[in-house]
C-alpha cells in the first residue's frame, strides 16, 4: 500500500516537471525570437542609420549631435505648446465637421438661386446694361457731362416738375399720342376751310388755349 502511494507522488511529482519543463522551453523559445527579432531591428536600424547618413551627405547636410539635442529639449520644454496645437487642430476638425453641412446647403441654395435667376433672365438683362453702357459712353463724351454737371441745378428742376402727378400723365397721354397718332397723306391733306371747322371743336380750341398760355408762362 504504501509502494503505491509512493508511486502515485513519483506520478505527480514527474507530471508537474513535465510542466515546469514544458514552461520553460516555451520561454527559452520565446527568448530565442525575441533576440531574433532584436537582432534584425538592430541590422534594419544600422542599415536605416547608414542610408541617412549617405543622403545627409550627399546633400552636404551636417548631422550635429549637438543640434539634435538642443531641438530635443526645445521640444520637452514647449510640450503644452504642442498639447495645445493639438486641441486646436481637434477643436477645428470638429467645427468643419460642424459647418461642412452648413457650407453645403448655403452652396446649395446658391447654386439653386443662381439657375433661378438665369431662368428670369437676369444675367442676360445685365449683359445688355453693359451693352448699352459702353454704347453711351461712345456717344456720351467727357464734355457732355461736363456741360450736365453745369446745368445741375436746371436738371434738378426738371426732374422735380417731373415727380408731380399731373405732368407725368400729361407727358404720358403725350408719348402715347405720339406712337399711336401716325402722319397720313390723305387724313392730313385738307383744305383751309377743313381745317377751319375743326377749329370750332371744343377739344381743338382748348388745346391750342393751353398751348397759347404754356407758350406765354415759358416766355415768362
Amino acid at each position: 500500500m504504501a509502494e503505491k502511494e509512493i508511486q502515485e507522488q513519483l506520478n505527480e511529482l514527474r507530471q508537474k516537471m513535465d510542466i515546469v519543463l514544458e514552461y520553460v522551453s516555451i520561454q527559452n523559445q520565446k527568448r530565442e525570437e525575441i533576440d531574433d527579432l532584436v537582432e534584425d531591428a538592430g541590422i534594419i536600424v544600422k542599415d536605416v542609420v547608414r542610408q541617412t547618413s549617405i543622403m545627409l551627405d550627399k546633400a552636404q547636410v551636417e548631422f550635429d549631435h549637438c543640434g539634435l539635442t538642443c531641438l530635443l529639449i526645445k521640444v520637452l520644454q514647449n510640450i503644452n505648446t504642442f498639447h495645445e496645437m493639438f486641441e486646436m487642430m481637434e477643436s477645428a476638425k470638429d467645427f468643419m465637421k460642424d459647418v461642412t453641412p452648413i457650407l453645403h446647403q448655403v452652396g446649395l441654395d446658391a447654386v439653386n438661386k443662381m439657375n433661378e435667376l438665369d431662368r428670369k433672365g437676369y444675367f442676360e438683362y445685365i449683359a445688355e446694361l453693359g451693352n448699352f453702357a459702353d454704347k453711351w459712353m461712345q456717344v456720351f463724351t467727357k464734355d457732355d457731362l461736363i456741360r450736365l454737371q453745369n446745368n445741375l441745378e436746371n436738371i434738378a428742376g426738371i426732374v422735380r416738375n417731373l415727380s408731380d402727378p399731373s405732368v407725368m400723365k400729361g407727358l404720358n397721354n403725350m408719348t402715347l399720342s405720339l406712337a399711336e397718332v401716325k402722319f397720313d397723306e390723305k387724313l392730313d391733306d385738307k383744305s383751309l376751310f377743313g381745317l377751319f371747322k375743326q377749329l370750332n371743336s371744343p377739344e381743338v380750341r382748348q388745346s391750342m388755349s393751353y398751348a397759347l398760355r404754356l407758350v406765354q408762362a415759358m416766355n415768362k
